[in-house]
This record gives structure tokens, sequence and C-alpha cells, in this order.
């Protein structure tokens, strides 16, 4: 009599990754990261092959159900006349994502302005997806070996900054990101607060915000999240860059992807947290500029598909 214990191999994870602007750099350093790394875990883009000029390791296929192993296909998704490609190809890879059948999504760049003419109400993926997942909570991350950095506020006009820096809101968000992390890399990680104003306020000299709520805020965390301390922003990244495991929390987007990207602008990776699935993405725009050269360099596209590879496995 056969076993009837025997469980039936389940399918593999799979990877899903969007081309971005089709006329950026996305296809270039898709077909790059491919031919310079054989994908551990079955990755699908989707997109069309026409996207590929010079041609693509992929298997073309029209459903998920013809995955088979590990290696790269490329699942031929249409777009319908007067949308935008680059939004046409991420909700079909959300779609994916929210019914259960991919475990990550990487995706390749856009251009913002581009969504905002097509009538599309995002400032870029992060929102998207978001609102798709209906997460009640997210942040945008950005990883890299030796620097990983939270942002506390995004894409916001510098005037409003001052105004967000509330104890209860950073508690809050440290909280998340420590718990969000936790989830995805199965350990701690240590946190290095940047200061708002100049010298960490001096003391309330040079502003008050740190005296008043991230010092607290910290206090309150005390116990909870392993807190390194608040440092100066202008001392605090080579400072966490000499501990393992370290993460800056940064107030505002300059504050903290300028020394990032100065960096690790080739090989620095976006990652969004509170999301159900994964999802990475390059730490670059779509650089039409210098699209169809064959000068892109893929290093940042291919560490965001190593790392949700990771992630997902």
């Amino acid at each position: 009599m056969p076993n009837q214990s025997r469980k039936i191999p389940s399918k593999p994870d799979i990877l899903a990754v969007t081309p971005g602007d089709p006329e950026g750099i996305g296809p270039e350093i898709i077909a790059k990261s491919l031919g310079r790394y054989t994908p551990g875990l079955p990755m699908v883009i989707v997109g069309q092959r026409r996207l590929f000029p010079s041609g693509i390791e992929a298997t073309t296929i029209e459903s998920l159900d013809e995955v088979g192993g590990r290696g790269a296909f490329l699942l031929e998704t249409p777009v319908e006349p007067g949308q935008d490609p680059s939004f046409a190809w991420v909700r079909r890879a959300v779609d994916l994502a929210l019914d259960g059948r991919v475990k990550g999504i990487v995706t390749g760049p856009i251009g913002k302005h581009q969504w905002w003419r097509a009538g599309i109400p995002f400032a870029g993926h992060t929102g998207y997806l978001a609102e798709r997942a209906k997460a009640s909570r997210y942040a945008m991350f950005f990883w890299a070996e030796d620097l990983k950095v939270a942002l506390f506020t995004t894409h916001q006009p510098l005037r409003e900054i001052f105004a967000s820096i509330r104890r209860d809101r950073i508690v809050d968000f440290i909280a998340f990101i420590d718990s969000e992390l936790k989830r995805l890399f199965g350990h701690e990680f240590r946190f290095f607060v940047c200061g708002l104003n100049p010298h960490a306020g001096e003391d309330g000299l040079l502003g008050d915000e740190e005296k008043n709520d991230i010092a607290p805020a910290l206090e309150e965390l005390k116990g909870k999240v392993d807190i390194a301390g608040l440092f100066s922003a202008d001392v605090i990244f080579p400072k966490a860059r000499k501990t393992e495991n370290s993460v800056v929390v940064a107030w505002y987007h300059d504050q903290g992807l300028i020394p990032f990207k100065q960096l690790h602008f080739r090989d620095g990776v976006n990652l969004t947290l509170g999301l159900p699935f994964v999802r990475t993405s390059p730490d670059h725009g779509p650089a039409r500029d210098i699209a169809g050269q064959g000068i892109a360099d893929s290093t940042s596209m291919l560490s965001a598909i190593q790392l949700a590879e990771n992630l997902v496995s």
C-alpha cells in the first residue's frame, strides 16, 4: 500500500520582478542581473519581452502554473491603451502577491512624475503598495551590508518635519521598525538615533526637539529596544557602520539618504516594512538619460533581488 502520510510537495516560493519605466534602465539592469546571477527561487518578470531588445535569460510563460524549478521566467503582461505600463506591471505583481501566488516583489525604478501625469494618485511605489495591502503601518528602510537607515518621514517638505517630532510618534515608530526587522531577519538590531538639530540641539541651545521629545522617547524605549543613543547627525553614520546589525533612525529624507547614497549608491536597497509580502527595489531612479546605452550599473538591482530572495526563503 502507498504511504498515506506522504506529503504532496508544495510549489516553491516565487519572486516577482517588475521592470519599472519602460524607457528607463529597469529592463537593462534586470537582464544584466540575470547574466550575473542565477536565482535560487523561481523569479517571474511581470512585463513584456519586447522590453529586452538584446535578449534576456528567461522562459516566456502565460501563467504562473507554468513555473517550474529555479531560474527566471517572463510573464507576458499586456498593457491597456492609455495605461501607464510601469503601473500596469506593478498592479499585476501586487495582485499575485495578495493572492498568495508570489511571496515577494522587486520593483524596477519608475518616474514618479509619469505616474502623476497618468492620473495615478501616488508619489511612488510605497504608498500604492501600502494602500493595496491595507497596511496600517509601513516605512521606508534602506539596506546595505554595513549600514541600515530607517526614515521617520519620507517625501515631506522640510517645513512640516518639526511638527512631526513628537514623543509618542517616535516611540511608536522605533518599536514598529524593531518589530518588523525581527520578523524579517530573525534577530535584534541596535538603533542609533540622529539629532534633528545641529549637535543634537546642545541641550536646548540649538533647538529643543531633542530635549523635549526625542531623548524622552528613547528613555521610554529602554529595556524594550536596543538603543545605542542619540547622536549628532554629522557623526552618527561612522559610529553605526562600526557596529554590526545597527540601524540609523533619520528624521527626514535627505538626512538619511544623502550619506546612505554617498556610501551605497551602487549596491543599496530600498526595503518596504509593514507589508504582508516582501518588497525591495534598487536605490536609484529610472535614469532615462543613459537608458539604451548599455552602461547602466545593475549592482543595486542585483542586491535587491538577492535580499528579497533571502527574505522569502
